[in-house]
């Protein structure tokens, strides 16, 4: 007997509190930690309790973070975030420029 298509989906995993509460604006039971990944690094390495660091370091291999962090941690993470993640990850961070102040603030 042929098994219906709708029981070959994996569930997705559920992600601790300390996760979701930062994902406030988006139904946590529509995450997927492997394909929505890149939302929740950012999300976790910008507003993250040491908590949620934690369960990321845990639960991602560091190689892709370091990845994360190389190649989309200048566009997403402020300075100072960037900086921290990139001693993290043992990745060469490029120097903000400007001290880390914002373009509008002036040098």
């Amino acid at each position: 007997m042929a098994r219906s298509p709708c029981y070959d989906h994996s569930v997705p995993e559920a992600l601790p509190a300390c996760v979701t509460r930062l994902l406030w604006d988006l139904d946590p039971a529509h995450i997927d930690p492997d394909r929505d990944r890149a939302l929740i690094f950012e999300r976790v390495m910008g507003r993250g309790t040491w908590e949620a660091m934690g369960w990321l370091r845990a639960r991602y291999p560091k190689e892709v973070l370091a990845d994360f962090v190389r190649e989309q941690g200048p566009r997403k993470l402020t300075p100072r975030d960037l900086a921290y993640w990139s001693l993290v990850c043992d990745v060469e961070a490029a120097a903000a420029t400007g001290g880390g102040r914002p373009g509008w603030a002036g040098p």
